[in-house]
């Protein structure tokens, strides 16, 4: 368990937890480490924020509405790649520095996690960083709440959800961001937490699969196999975001691990088929131009 002290000269955690998830980067503060499954997906984020520069243009300048970018599991902002030795950069700090680069920088940064020590963290780097960041601390379905109420309606708007596992990321999250008329949706999708507990899932009454994916039980055969089940159970997560008015590309990134594991999925919904396309062009990720580390 994460436990919070203040100050951040003196964060601490269960010595079992801080060993295997965080350490202390070059400027004092926590970072996560992550597998290398991780740069493909903070590279798809980059991509993406650059190709959708020239319409965020648009919300941009005096008397508009802006842009803004939402990040409700920021995490500290900095991450480095199990066993190796180079840094990088995480999902809020990629997304600010690539509107940076091409000189269409979002008007707000909201940033949110349920740790106050990670929060904290991401909080410090960006605003050195220059960013318009305003943070929320708690779960996701609390703080999405807080955040959806500073954001202009009529602005555009960028959430990436980058959850551990299902259990925090119950529907209610994307349908509260789907509101809104231009929200785009980059969502990760735990498929290691699928395989792993599906049977549980199933046994349970109330499991984390009935807040991520509502009524999922009545439109799916569980007793066909666990394959079939996880699938179905995707497309009915599909069918809801598209109940909310969203439109999601035809398949998502199953990215796996070393075993050709299932990790996650990485989905993205929009409501404007302009966002579609350029997810689309995001997804094609030259190996030859990874996200660098930084």
């Amino acid at each position: 368990m994460r436990r919070y002290c203040p100050g951040f000269g003196s964060w601490q955690r269960d010595k079992a937890v801080m060993d295997e998830n965080y350490e202390t980067d070059e400027d004092g503060l926590p970072r996560e480490i992550v597998g290398p499954w991780a740069r493909d997906k903070y590279a798809r984020l980059e991509k993406y924020v650059g190709i959708s520069a020239g319409v965020r243009g648009k919300f941009l300048g005096g008397g508009k509405a802006g842009a803004t970018y939402i990040d409700l599991f920021c995490g500290p902002a900095r991450v480095r790649i199990k066993d190796q030795k180079e840094a990088m950069h995480g999902s809020p700090l990629i997304a600010w520095h690539e509107s940076l680069s091409g000189e269409k920088a979002f008007t707000q940064v909201h940033i949110a996690d349920a740790d106050q020590i990670l929060l904290q963290a991401a909080e410090v780097r960006l605003k050195r960083a220059g960013a318009p960041v305003l943070s929320e601390i708690g779960p996701a379905i609390e703080t999405v709440n807080r955040v959806i109420a500073k954001l202009n309606p009529h602005g555009l708007h960028l959430a990436f959800l980058d959850p551990y596992n299902l259990a925090d990321l119950p529907f209610e999250i994307i349908r509260k961001l789907a509101a809104f008329k231009h929200m785009d949706i980059l969502i990760h999708v735990s498929g290691m937490d699928l395989q792993r507990n599906l049977k549980k899932y199933i046994a349970q009454k109330n499991s984390a699969l009935d807040t991520f994916a509502p009524n999922w039980r009545k439109a799916i055969d569980t007793t066909r196999n666990q394959s079939f089940v996880r699938g179905k159970i995707l497309e009915h997560w599909r069918n809801l975001v598209h109940a909310e008015g969203m439109t999601t590309t035809k398949t998502h990134e199953n990215v796996v691990g070393s075993n050709n594991q299932p990790l996650y999925w990485l989905a993205f919904a929009a409501r404007h088929p302009t966002a579609l396309k350029f997810w689309e062009k995001s997804r094609d990720i030259n190996p030859e131009k990874q996200l660098p580390l930084l």
